[in-house]
């Protein structure tokens, strides 16, 4: 079978970029032609798939306008059987008659009730032309050959609701094997987070600054806003730096590293799915995370979950969960993240593909 992929580009790294390479290594594992479409060249190395890139070169900006562009990547795709859409970005197909997947991160809620854009000024033109076509794209989901995956139960119910349309659960892919539990825990407190306001990590500080144990903060900083933010909260902990720290862009291995040393995981935001608090389970770690959203279905054990931005509570099950208290959910948590794997998804996602082949 000819399996399209539209990606408008490809290295940026993060969750949706795990998604698209087990994606495409599970497909070349059965033997399916895969054609990957970008605007700019990646900027890493995928073996055993013919790529096709507007530019001859790598472009790791403007990624809002190589997403707008997928809308004409996927016009390049009229001779797959099959197209595929894992950064669920703008793009439908040419034909009506030719299938497309779409793996759905979230909702669509702010494509779908934003009229332009909430930016003013000339930052309203940088972003109008892709929220016109996005409004566009979102309103041609009903249409029957569109079929949508959801990242997770969560994100199934939300879109059964806003469109009436009944999708497939297939969970993000997590290299469980990359993390091993620690004999021995430290008493540290550790997070992961990209550096943005919606990430909610000004009430992460809040909440560990009255605890004083060791905690840190780890995120990446891929944008200007994303530094502007992560200076804010440096600015913040200026008081507390003999128990806090913020990292920013450090290596996986430094990561993985962390979450093996530490006995808590805190989240501070909703999340439509949340691949680091798996990672964090596999890793030992004790996850502490608001009682909302797809952390639910990931930590599925009610004494885990404080409620939504109450201070008091997360402070008392950090406490908790660092004295002892919590250690005995740690081996039912670590069974129950094995529908997670990298293998599982690999597996699930080629057998939905080759059904609608």
């Amino acid at each position: 079978m000819k399996i399209a992929i539209i990606h408008g580009f490809v290295g940026g790294g993060g969750g949706i970029e795990k998604t698209l390479l087990a994606t495409i290594e599970g497909l070349v594992e059965k033997n399916h032609i895969v054609n990957l479409y970008t605007v700019s060249r990646p900027m890493i190395q995928i073996r055993g798939i013919l790529i096709h890139s507007i530019l001859p070169f790598s472009l790791p900006f403007f990624g809002l306008y190589q997403r707008l562009m997928e809308s004409n990547l996927v016009k390049k795709a009229g001779d797959d059987d099959i197209i595929i859409q894992v950064s669920s970005g703008p793009a439908l197909p040419s034909r009506p008659d030719q299938p497309m997947i779409i793996y759905c991160h979230d909702d669509f809620r702010n494509e779908a009730e934003r009229t332009i854009t909430k930016y003013k000024g000339i930052w309203s033109w940088y972003y109008r032309p892709y929220y016109m076509l996005a409004q566009k794209f979102t309103n041609q989901i009903k249409n029957k050959n569109i079929y949508l995956i959801a990242n997770s139960g969560f994100i199934q119910e939300l879109l059964k609701n806003r469109f009436g349309k009944t999708s497939t659960v297939i969970y993000p892919p997590v290299e469980l094997n990359k993390f091993d539990k620690a004999s021995t825990k430290e008493n540290k407190v550790v997070t992961i987070s990209r550096y943005s306001q919606e990430k909610n990590l000004e009430f992460a500080i809040d909440v560990m600054n009255d605890i004083k144990t060791n905690y840190v903060i780890i995120g990446n900083t891929k944008t200007r806003s994303n530094e502007i933010y992560y200076s804010d909260l440096l600015k913040r902990i200026q008081h507390q730096k003999k128990y806090m720290r913020l990292l920013k862009n450090i290596e996986r291995n430094n990561v993985i590293e962390e979450l093996i040393k530490s006995k808590v995981y805190f989240h501070p935001s909703p999340e439509t799915f949340g691949i680091s608090i798996i990672e964090s389970i596999a890793a030992g770690c004790i996850p502490i995370v608001p009682d909302n959203s797809a952390h639910k279905e990931t930590v599925p054990v009610e004494e885990l979950r404080y409620k939504q931005d109450s201070l008091i509570d997360a402070q008392e099950k950090i406490k908790k969960a660092l004295s002892g208290d919590y250690d005995k959910f740690i081996e039912p948590l670590q069974r129950s993240i094995t529908k997670y794997s990298k293998e599982n998804f690999k597996k699930e996602i080629v057998n939905y593909i080759e059904t609608l082949g």
